[in-house]
């Protein structure tokens, strides 16, 4: 398959093959289980940049050619979005999360908003994308499966919004996508309680569009096989029909809510992320969810800010 400037040192990964017209984007962190950092955040930012050139049919005899292009890309369907070592993504880095306590409010909250835009880039890409998500999509991970325009699972996978498990506000754009897809009471429910579903109730809840069922003795090739009839569905139609169809969704998804659509949601975010960081007993959640046990948050009004 053609690769696009990775290697297995890239955080992030793009390989494709001509002849389904299909892409694949791989989140390549599997040490952190494709924890979301702001290293990968640049990496993921620059790819889908280079893609959607590419995408739009740039002219590459106007333009100098280097070793960070993306040739031949162009007529590409569809684009995949997974994680390494079937697991698609363990949320925000939960070190880099941990040391923003070290920073004023204000820093923090442009930060956030910073982070939200690297990965949510995948949203200016002019073809559908799908996420297929194996293992564990959780918190920020979660978020950027939901910013997808399709989400297949495999049915042992769970996608979980655990923010406020951690003592944090969601981010990442989850309280705008999440009541998109599955309503505002039903969204409502799963923020408040960092509700966790599995591929079964992913599915009824239309937050998955598809669920992969896989054999005991060929679970990694048949996956695979039927990840791709799936995007067959997709990439088989007519290309203008369909870039110019995601264009119209998406438009119509980010415009949704009260607060100024997606973009209005991830400023709120933005900001309600960093006072969480101020508070003095950040970390609590984290720490509980490394040694598996309840947190024990501070009442809202003990201790200072």
């Amino acid at each position: 398959p053609f690769t696009c400037d990775t290697n297995e040192e890239s955080l992030v990964t793009f390989a494709h093959d001509p002849s389904t017209k299909i892409g694949t984007i791989t989140l390549n962190s599997p040490s952190t289980y494709n924890a979301l950092s702001q290293e990968m955040g640049h990496e993921f930012e620059s790819l889908i940049h280079r893609l959607t050139k590419e995408l739009n049919g740039r002219d590459d005899q106007k333009e100098e050619k280097d070793s960070s292009s993306c040739t031949s890309v162009k007529n590409l369907n569809a684009i995949v979005l997974k994680g390494s070592k079937h697991n698609f993504s363990s949320g925000g880095d939960l070190s880099w999360l941990r040391n923003l306590r070290n920073n004023p409010v204000h820093i923090n909250a442009d930060k956030m908003y910073t982070f939200y835009k690297s990965f949510l880039s995948i949203r200016s890409l002019p073809i559908p994308t799908i996420a297929f998500i194996e293992g564990y999509a959780i918190g920020a991970g979660a978020c950027l499966a939901l910013a997808t325009d399709l989400r297949v699972m495999d049915e042992k996978a769970k996608i979980g919004f655990n923010f406020v498990k951690l003592g944090i506000h969601s981010g990442m754009g989850g309280s705008h996508l999440l009541s998109n897809i599955i309503g505002e009471s039903r969204s409502k429910l799963a923020l408040l309680t960092g509700k966790t579903f599995d591929a079964k109730e992913a599915y009824e809840n239309g937050i998955a569009h598809d669920i992969i069922l896989k054999g005991k003795d060929d679970e990694e090739q048949k996956g695979s096989d039927v990840e791709i009839a799936l995007l067959k569905q997709v990439v088989s139609m007519h290309p203008l029909a369909i870039r110019s169809m995601v264009q119209t969704t998406r438009m119509r998804e980010d415009a949704m809510g009260g607060i100024g659509g997606l973009e209005g949601t991830l400023r709120r975010e933005a900001y309600a992320q960093a006072l969480c960081y101020a508070k003095d007993d950040w970390g609590e959640g984290l720490d509980a969810v490394v040694e598996k046990r309840q947190p024990d948050f501070d009442n809202y009004h003990d201790s200072d800010w």
